[in-house]
Protein backbone atom coordinates (compact mmCIF):
# COMPACT_ATOMS: atom_id res chain seq x y z
CA UNK A 1 0.00 0.00 0.00
CA UNK A 2 1.26 3.35 -0.60
CA UNK A 3 0.09 6.84 0.22
CA UNK A 4 0.19 9.46 -2.43
CA UNK A 5 -0.45 13.41 -2.41
CA UNK A 6 -1.11 15.60 -5.42
CA UNK A 7 -1.95 19.68 -6.01
CA UNK A 8 -4.03 20.94 -8.89
CA UNK A 9 -5.07 24.49 -10.06
CA UNK A 10 -8.23 25.42 -11.59
CA UNK A 11 -8.13 27.92 -14.41
CA UNK A 12 -8.11 31.21 -13.85
CA UNK A 13 -11.00 31.63 -16.40
CA UNK A 14 -13.40 29.59 -14.13
CA UNK A 15 -14.82 29.99 -10.99
CA UNK A 16 -14.49 27.48 -8.12
CA UNK A 17 -18.49 27.71 -8.19
CA UNK A 18 -18.06 26.33 -12.13
CA UNK A 19 -15.71 23.77 -11.48
CA UNK A 20 -17.80 22.23 -8.52
CA UNK A 21 -20.23 21.60 -11.14
CA UNK A 22 -18.15 20.15 -13.43
CA UNK A 23 -17.01 17.85 -10.53
CA UNK A 24 -20.69 16.55 -9.82
CA UNK A 25 -20.93 16.03 -13.43
CA UNK A 26 -17.65 13.97 -13.09
CA UNK A 27 -17.72 12.26 -10.14
CA UNK A 28 -18.64 9.15 -10.59
CA UNK A 29 -16.33 8.74 -13.83
CA UNK A 30 -13.51 10.13 -11.66
CA UNK A 31 -14.53 7.28 -8.79
CA UNK A 32 -14.68 4.98 -11.35
CA UNK A 33 -11.85 5.11 -12.96
CA UNK A 34 -9.42 5.69 -9.68
CA UNK A 35 -10.85 2.26 -7.81
CA UNK A 36 -9.57 0.42 -11.43
CA UNK A 37 -6.95 1.88 -11.18
CA UNK A 38 -6.39 0.86 -7.89
CA UNK A 39 -7.19 3.96 -5.62
CA UNK A 40 -8.83 2.17 -2.29
CA UNK A 41 -9.28 5.93 -0.84
CA UNK A 42 -9.43 9.07 -2.28
CA UNK A 43 -10.22 12.53 -0.83
CA UNK A 44 -9.85 15.89 -2.75
CA UNK A 45 -9.29 19.62 -0.89
CA UNK A 46 -9.74 23.00 -1.93
CA UNK A 47 -8.99 26.49 -0.97
CA UNK A 48 -9.51 29.32 -3.89
CA UNK A 49 -8.35 28.44 -6.85
CA UNK A 50 -6.10 25.15 -5.28
CA UNK A 51 -7.04 21.86 -5.29
CA UNK A 52 -4.75 18.92 -2.97
CA UNK A 53 -5.63 15.11 -3.37
CA UNK A 54 -4.74 12.36 -0.66
CA UNK A 55 -4.71 8.67 -2.04
CA UNK A 56 -3.88 5.21 -0.98
CA UNK A 57 -3.26 2.96 -3.83
CA UNK A 58 -2.49 -0.93 -4.04
CA UNK A 59 0.48 -0.47 -6.10
CA UNK A 60 3.77 1.09 -6.07
CA UNK A 61 3.26 3.48 -9.24
CA UNK A 62 0.17 5.82 -10.33
CA UNK A 63 -0.57 9.20 -11.58
CA UNK A 64 -3.35 11.03 -10.95
CA UNK A 65 -5.35 11.64 -13.72
CA UNK A 66 -8.65 13.50 -14.31
CA UNK A 67 -11.06 12.84 -16.75
CA UNK A 68 -11.38 15.32 -19.59
CA UNK A 69 -13.83 17.27 -18.35
CA UNK A 70 -12.13 18.26 -15.10
CA UNK A 71 -9.00 18.61 -17.04
CA UNK A 72 -10.80 21.22 -19.53
CA UNK A 73 -11.17 23.60 -16.10
CA UNK A 74 -7.70 23.00 -14.68
CA UNK A 75 -4.26 24.67 -15.81
CA UNK A 76 -1.44 22.26 -17.14
CA UNK A 77 2.15 22.14 -15.56
CA UNK A 78 5.01 22.31 -17.39
CA UNK A 79 7.96 19.97 -17.14
CA UNK A 80 7.00 16.93 -19.36
CA UNK A 81 5.83 15.89 -22.78
CA UNK A 82 2.62 15.71 -21.68
CA UNK A 83 0.20 18.32 -20.17
CA UNK A 84 -0.08 17.52 -16.01
CA UNK A 85 -3.18 18.34 -14.08
CA UNK A 86 -1.93 17.37 -11.38
CA UNK A 87 1.62 17.24 -9.97
CA UNK A 88 2.88 15.07 -7.14
CA UNK A 89 4.02 16.99 -3.99
CA UNK A 90 6.54 15.18 -1.53
CA UNK A 91 6.32 13.54 1.46
CA UNK A 92 8.15 15.25 3.95
CA UNK A 93 6.68 13.89 7.24
CA UNK A 94 4.53 11.44 8.14
CA UNK A 95 3.79 9.81 11.47
CA UNK A 96 2.94 6.36 10.90
CA UNK A 97 3.80 4.27 8.13
CA UNK A 98 1.05 1.60 6.87
CA UNK A 99 2.43 -1.86 6.13
CA UNK A 100 -0.53 -3.05 4.29
CA UNK A 101 -4.33 -1.78 3.75
CA UNK A 102 -5.79 -4.39 5.64
CA UNK A 103 -3.91 -3.87 8.87
CA UNK A 104 -3.82 0.46 8.33
CA UNK A 105 -7.31 0.21 8.36
CA UNK A 106 -8.80 -2.61 10.81
CA UNK A 107 -9.97 -1.63 14.75
CA UNK A 108 -10.30 2.25 13.89
CA UNK A 109 -13.41 4.34 12.91
CA UNK A 110 -13.28 7.43 11.08
CA UNK A 111 -15.10 10.24 11.57
CA UNK A 112 -13.54 12.92 9.69
CA UNK A 113 -11.10 13.57 6.92
CA UNK A 114 -8.79 16.84 7.46
CA UNK A 115 -6.89 18.38 4.91
CA UNK A 116 -5.05 21.87 5.66
CA UNK A 117 -2.67 24.15 4.34
CA UNK A 118 0.38 26.26 5.15
CA UNK A 119 2.47 28.96 3.50
CA UNK A 120 6.24 28.25 4.24
CA UNK A 121 8.77 30.97 4.48
CA UNK A 122 11.10 30.21 1.82
CA UNK A 123 14.65 30.77 3.48
CA UNK A 124 13.12 28.24 6.13
CA UNK A 125 12.14 25.25 4.07
CA UNK A 126 15.45 23.32 4.81
CA UNK A 127 15.27 24.06 8.57
CA UNK A 128 11.47 22.89 8.44
CA UNK A 129 12.24 19.95 6.19
CA UNK A 130 14.89 18.88 8.90
CA UNK A 131 13.41 19.06 11.89
CA UNK A 132 10.59 16.93 10.44
CA UNK A 133 12.51 14.58 9.01
CA UNK A 134 13.83 14.51 12.85
CA UNK A 135 11.29 14.14 15.04
CA UNK A 136 9.64 11.55 12.06
CA UNK A 137 12.95 9.13 12.61
CA UNK A 138 13.09 9.37 16.56
CA UNK A 139 9.64 9.46 17.38
CA UNK A 140 7.66 7.31 15.21
CA UNK A 141 4.01 7.35 15.71
CA UNK A 142 3.47 9.03 18.21
CA UNK A 143 -0.02 11.62 17.90
CA UNK A 144 -1.61 10.16 14.94
CA UNK A 145 0.01 7.29 12.47
CA UNK A 146 -2.47 8.73 10.08
CA UNK A 147 -1.14 12.47 9.73
CA UNK A 148 0.64 13.20 6.44
CA UNK A 149 2.72 16.45 5.04
CA UNK A 150 3.07 16.96 1.66
CA UNK A 151 5.06 19.83 -0.19
CA UNK A 152 4.89 21.22 -3.68
CA UNK A 153 6.78 24.63 -4.01
CA UNK A 154 6.19 26.64 -0.87
CA UNK A 155 2.81 25.25 0.32
CA UNK A 156 2.35 22.32 2.70
CA UNK A 157 -0.67 20.34 2.42
CA UNK A 158 -1.39 18.26 5.78
CA UNK A 159 -3.71 14.85 5.52
CA UNK A 160 -4.96 13.25 9.06
CA UNK A 161 -8.12 11.32 10.10
CA UNK A 162 -9.70 11.75 13.18
CA UNK A 163 -10.13 10.65 15.82
CA UNK A 164 -6.11 10.02 16.15
CA UNK A 165 -4.77 6.56 16.08
CA UNK A 166 -2.31 4.66 16.62
CA UNK A 167 -1.80 1.57 15.25
CA UNK A 168 0.67 0.43 18.66
CA UNK A 169 3.13 -1.38 16.65
CA UNK A 170 5.60 1.58 15.74
CA UNK A 171 8.52 0.91 13.17
CA UNK A 172 11.81 1.32 14.57
CA UNK A 173 13.39 4.48 13.89
CA UNK A 174 16.55 5.42 11.93
CA UNK A 175 17.89 7.37 14.11
CA UNK A 176 18.54 7.47 18.08
CA UNK A 177 19.51 10.66 18.74
CA UNK A 178 17.36 12.82 20.70
CA UNK A 179 17.27 16.30 19.67
CA UNK A 180 13.66 16.61 18.56
CA UNK A 181 12.72 20.17 20.74
CA UNK A 182 10.39 19.67 23.08
CA UNK A 183 9.28 23.32 22.20
CA UNK A 184 7.87 22.02 19.27
CA UNK A 185 5.35 25.02 18.45
CA UNK A 186 7.00 27.86 19.27
CA UNK A 187 10.55 26.12 17.26
CA UNK A 188 8.31 25.93 14.18
CA UNK A 189 6.06 28.80 14.47
CA UNK A 190 8.80 31.36 12.52
CA UNK A 191 9.16 28.75 9.64
CA UNK A 192 5.67 30.02 8.31
CA UNK A 193 3.80 32.27 6.67
CA UNK A 194 0.98 33.39 8.43
CA UNK A 195 -2.94 33.46 6.91
CA UNK A 196 -3.93 37.19 7.90
CA UNK A 197 -7.75 36.67 6.74
CA UNK A 198 -8.18 33.39 8.93
CA UNK A 199 -8.76 33.24 12.64
CA UNK A 200 -6.56 32.62 15.39
CA UNK A 201 -6.64 28.64 15.20
CA UNK A 202 -6.20 28.79 11.18
CA UNK A 203 -3.39 31.65 11.71
CA UNK A 204 -0.80 28.98 10.35
CA UNK A 205 -2.33 26.06 9.35
CA UNK A 206 -6.34 27.07 7.83
CA UNK A 207 -8.60 23.75 7.31
CA UNK A 208 -9.43 23.22 3.53
CA UNK A 209 -12.94 22.64 2.56
CA UNK A 210 -13.21 18.46 1.76
CA UNK A 211 -14.92 18.06 -1.99
CA UNK A 212 -15.55 14.32 -1.70
CA UNK A 213 -14.23 11.11 0.02
CA UNK A 214 -14.19 7.52 -0.23
CA UNK A 215 -12.83 4.88 1.26
CA UNK A 216 -12.06 6.42 4.20
CA UNK A 217 -15.25 7.39 6.23
CA UNK A 218 -16.17 4.34 8.64
CA UNK A 219 -18.95 6.84 10.54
Amino acid sequence: MKRYMYRSTIRRADSAESFAEAFASSRTELETSLMSAGVRAFSLFRWDRHLFAYLETDGDAFRLEFPPALQARLEAWPGEEEPRYAVPMVDIFHDGEPIDRIRWRAGRSVEESVGALARLKPEQYASYVFYHYQMQEEQPETFNQTYLIGSHERLLFSYSERPASLSGRPRTGKLRTKHTPNDWQEVMEPHFEPWTDAGEDERLWRKLERICSFGTMTT
